[in-house]
C-alpha cells in the first residue's frame, strides 16, 4: 500500500554528468542525512522531465533546487516561484529536452499544481564531469541553508 505524500517536497533536479548541471541533485543527496521536519520529502529528481509530474501532485509545496542558465555571473543565487517563471522557456532545463517549466504548466493545466519556490545558481562548468565547479561546489550549504530558512517559513504557513 502506498503512504500518502508529505506536504513539502524538496526536489533536486539536474544532471550529474555535467560538472555544475547537477547542483541541485548533489543539494538532495546532502539534505537526505539531515534531521528534516517530518513533513519534508527529499527527492533527487535527475532529469526527469515529465515523469516529475506524479512526484509533485499532492504536495502542499514544493522546492526546486537546480542550475539557472540567466547569463548572471557563475555563482549567482535566485530565488523565484512558478508565476516568476512563466514566459521563460528554458529557465530551468532537464537534459532530456523537457525543461521544469512544461511540467510546471502541465501540472496547471490538471489542477494539481503545488505552490512551487524555484532556488537557483547560475553554473560556472556544465562540461562533462561529474565534480562541481569549486566557485558552485562552496555554495552548496549556502542553498542548503537557503532551503532550511524557507522550510522554516512554510512551517509557519502550513
Amino acid at each position: 500500500m502506498e503512504s500518502e505524500k508529505k506536504k513539502i517536497l524538496i526536489l533536486g533536479i539536474g544532471n550529474i554528468l555535467l560538472k555544475d548541471e547537477g547542483i541541485g541533485v548533489c543539494v538532495a543527496e546532502k539534505m537526505k542525512d539531515m534531521q528534516l521536519p517530518p513533513d519534508v520529502e527529499v527527492m533527487d529528481g535527475g532529469t526527469g522531465g515529465l515523469d516529475l509530474l506524479y512526484y509533485i501532485e499532492g504536495r502542499e509545496k514544493v522546492i526546486v533546487v537546480d542550475a539557472v542558465k540567466a547569463g548572471a555571473p557563475p555563482g549567482t543565487l535566485f530565488r523565484f516561484t512558478d508565476n516568476d517563471l512563466a514566459g521563460k522557456k528554458g529557465f530551468i532545463r532537464s537534459a532530456h529536452g523537457i525543461d521544469f517549466s512544461d511540467v510546471v504548466a502541465i501540472a496547471g493545466f490538471q489542477g494539481i499544481k503545488p505552490e512551487i519556490l524555484f532556488l537557483g545558481i547560475e553554473p560556472e562548468d556544465i562540461t562533462a564531469g561529474m565534480e562541481l565547479s569549486p566557485k558552485i561546489a562552496e555554495n552548496v550549504p549556502i542553498l542548503i541553508n537557503i532551503v532550511m530558512k524557507e522550510l522554516d517559513r512554510s512551517s509557519a504557513h502550513l
